[in-house]
């Protein structure tokens, strides 16, 4: 018995080995959570050409938005652990799920492997055509004489957790309404549905040359260098504000390890390539440089942080 156990062994180490060898060996489905058009769509379609040209294998992007990325995640998580299904996940994911939603059914650490992380960004606070105001601080003014008037359009968690920070530390009251996709709830604003969304400078920009969405708050310490006359909440007087997210990619578990180790190398050359690079200053983010342990790590402590951050602002679940 104790021989067969050894030969079972040595014969699963050389069938990996081989598996590693040949792989990637076809297309690579790379699964965004969000809508067509958002921030991590736009990543994930610049990945995927990266992919392509460092490895030669075909990578395709699929969106599946829709329950605030929990249909993509489980699309993911519910794939082949063989290497050629990856997901793009982000702070909200992977980290606020856990505390702004009831229930979540799926662990986002045991169900995935890390791979590498792809950027970190700043939200920015948009106004649309039914409004007037410049500033947030205009918002405010307005918002405290009328609680409840005013509303915001929201799809993710950390967009949602962004707007009830808001609310907390200004001592506001806003109206949430709900979007299957951030792309579909900035669209509401530019048409005047809705009276604010909160969302990545990426997702807003096309509307920024026309008029319809005007940019009246940062959510980081510092300015966005693609927006630098735009303010930061803390600069207008919002004291202790401070939101950042980022973009990450992950395996299904039980994923065999050397080809874990295979793609992550591949992905870190495609983080290199001309095409992320160029989509990373399209949405005014910065790389984020982790991979494996690094980026559970993160997770753990982004979780203990913004769990404090969701329970002080009432947006954890009742």
């Amino acid at each position: 018995m104790r021989l067969f156990r050894i030969l079972a062994v040595l014969l699963l180490a050389v069938c990996s080995s081989t598996w590693a060898e040949t792989y990637p060996s076809r297309p690579i489905k790379i699964i965004v959570p969000f809508g067509a058009g958002s921030s991590g769509d736009i990543l994930a379609r610049a990945l995927a050409r990266g992919i392509s040209e460092v490895s030669g294998a075909t990578a395709v992007v699929e969106n599946k938005p829709g329950a605030e990325a929990v249909i993509g995640v489980m699309a993911a998580k519910k794939s082949p652990a063989d290497g050629y299904t990856i997901l793009l996940g982000n702070s909200s994911s992977q980290v606020l799920n856990m505390h702004m939603l009831p229930q979540i059914p799926y662990d986002p650490v045991a169900d995935f492997v890390p791979l590498v992380g792809i950027a970190k960004f700043s939200l920015v606070l948009n106004a649309g055509p039914s409004t007037t105001f410049k500033s947030a601080r205009d918002l405010i003014d307005a918002a405290r004489s009328a609680p409840g008037k005013y509303t915001y359009g929201s799809a993710t968690t950390s967009t949602r957790l962004a707007m009830e920070m808001l609310e907390h530390l200004a001592g506001i009251k806003l109206l949430s309404v709900p979007y299957k996709s951030m792309a579909e709830a900035t669209t509401a604003l530019a048409a005047g549905q809705v009276d604010f969304v909160m969302n990545d400078a990426a997702t807003g920009a096309p509307q920024y040359k026309s008029g319809r969405l005007r940019p009246l708050a940062t959510t980081g310490s510092t300015r966005m260098y693609a927006l630098p006359n735009v303010s930061t909440f803390r600069e207008q007087g919002v004291v202790n504000y401070e939101l950042t997210g980022w973009h990450a990619t992950y395996f299904p578990a039980n994923t065999p390890p050397a080809v874990v180790a295979t793609m992550q190398d591949i992905l870190r050359k495609a983080t290199k390539t001309k095409y992320v690079s160029d989509a990373l200053a399209l949405a005014s983010f910065e790389p984020l440089d982790l991979s494996g342990d690094q980026l559970t790590s993160m997770l753990r402590a982004d979780s203990e942080k913004w769990g404090k951050l969701v329970r002080a602002s009432g947006a954890a679940p009742k």
